[in-house]
C-alpha cells in the first residue's frame, strides 16, 4: 500500500516538472517573439505658468505604438510609464494655447525605452492647452498672533515671519483689493522657550479663487530669561539760549530697563540719554521740565523713566 501510495506521488512530481519546463519554454518562445504593442502613457506636467491658468485634463494620455520583443515589452503589462511634459521645453505658445507636438518630441519618448523598443507611432499627434492670463501680486503678511510668557522671559528680537511675503495669482479685479494677507489667529501661552511654528494664512470666502504662492508661513522667536535693571542717567537740557542760566533738580533719573540675562553685563549708564527741551516753557509759566528717553541700547527690551518732571530755577 505504502509503495503504490509512493509509486503514485513519484508519478505526479515528474508530471509536475515535465508541466513545468513546457510552461517555461512556450513562455520563452512567445517572449522571443517580435510584437506590436500600444503602450498607454501617464502625462506628468512641469513648469506650468504661474501667470497662466491653463486648462489641464488629468484624464489625457499619450498612446505610443511600438515594436519590440516580448522580453523588452513585460514590464509595460505590470506598470505604467509617465510622460513628463516639460512647459518650459516640450510646448509652444500660440494664439494663448499651449502646444504639444509628437513628431517634435518623439526622440524625447523614444529615448525612455532606450534602445531595445522601436517607436512605430504617437497618438494623438497635438495635445493642445488652452490658458488665460493672470494677474500676479506680492503681497505682505501680517501676524495675528497673540503671546503669554511665562514669569521672567520674553523674546530678544521682532517675531520673524518666513516667508513674509506671498505671491497671489488670479484675476486683476480680485488681486487689486488685496494690499496683504494675515495669518490665523494664533494664541500662545506660558512660552518660555524659542518660538517656531506653521500658522495658516486667513482668506477671505470672497478672495478663494486667488491662489497663493504660500499657504502657510512659519513664525520664528528667540526667547530668553529677562531680568530688570537700574541706571542713574544724567538730565542733559537742550536748545537753553546762550545768556541763560538755569538751575534744576534732580541732575539724574533713574532709568529702569529690561534686558536678557545674557546681556545684563553690557549695559552701561552712557547706553541711555534723557533730555529736557528748554523750548517746552517758552510762554508759558511752568517751573518744571518734561524729561524725555530719547537714546536706548538696542540689546534692551524696554525701558521707562521712573521719574517724570524736573525742577528748575532760572539764575539772574
Amino acid at each position: 500500500m505504502k509503495l503504490s501510495k509512493s509509486l503514485k506521488s513519484g508519478k505526479l512530481k515528474v508530471f509536475s516538472m515535465f508541466f513545468l519546463l513546457s510552461f517555461m519554454f512556450l513562455a520563452l518562445t512567445k517572449l522571443s517573439k517580435s510584437y506590436t504593442e500600444t503602450i498607454s502613457f501617464e502625462i506628468v506636467y512641469k513648469n506650468v505658468p504661474e501667470q497662466h491658468h491653463v486648462d489641464i485634463d488629468s484624464t489625457k494620455k499619450v498612446n505610443v505604438g511600438v515594436n519590440a520583443y516580448g522580453f523588452n515589452l513585460l514590464k509595460y503589462y505590470f506598470y505604467k510609464p509617465k510622460l513628463e511634459i516639460d512647459f518650459e521645453t516640450d510646448v509652444v505658445l500660440k494664439n494663448k494655447t499651449y502646444i504639444w507636438n509628437a513628431q517634435q518630441n518623439a526622440p524625447k519618448i523614444s529615448s525612455s525605452f532606450k534602445n531595445s523598443v522601436d517607436v512605430i507611432s504617437i497618438q494623438p499627434d497635438t495635445l493642445r492647452f488652452p490658458y488665460q492670463t493672470l494677474a500676479i501680486k506680492k503681497v505682505p503678511v501680517r501676524t495675528d498672533v497673540s503671546i503669554e510668557y511665562a514669569s521672567g522671559y520674553d523674546m530678544s528680537s521682532k517675531l520673524k515671519v518666513f516667508p513674509d511675503s506671498i505671491r497671489l495669482i488670479g484675476s486683476e479685479k480680485l488681486i487689486s483689493k488685496i494690499d496683504y494677507v494675515t495669518t490665523k489667529k494664533t494664541e500662545l501661552k506660558n512660552i518660555n522657550s524659542n518660538i517656531e511654528k506653521s500658522v495658516d494664512i486667513e482668506m477671505e470666502e470672497a478672495f478663494k479663487p486667488i491662489k497663493m504662492s504660500h499657504k502657510s508661513v512659519t513664525i520664528t522667536g528667540h526667547v530668553e530669561k529677562f531680568t530688570e535693571g537700574t541706571f542713574n542717567v544724567a538730565v542733559t537740557i537742550i536748545n537753553l539760549p546762550a545768556d541763560t542760566n538755569i538751575n534744576y533738580f534732580p541732575k539724574t533719573i533713574p532709568v529702569a530697563y529690561n534686558v536678557s540675562l545674557n546681556n545684563y553685563k553690557q549695559v552701561r549708564p552712557s547706553d541711555f540719554r534723557v533730555e529736557c527741551n528748554y523750548k517746552d516753557i517758552d510762554n508759558t509759566e511752568k517751573s518744571f521740565l518734561i524729561p524725555k528717553l530719547v537714546k536706548v541700547p538696542e540689546i534692551v527690551k524696554s525701558a521707562r523713566l521712573k521719574q517724570h518732571k524736573v525742577e528748575f530755577i532760572l539764575m539772574q
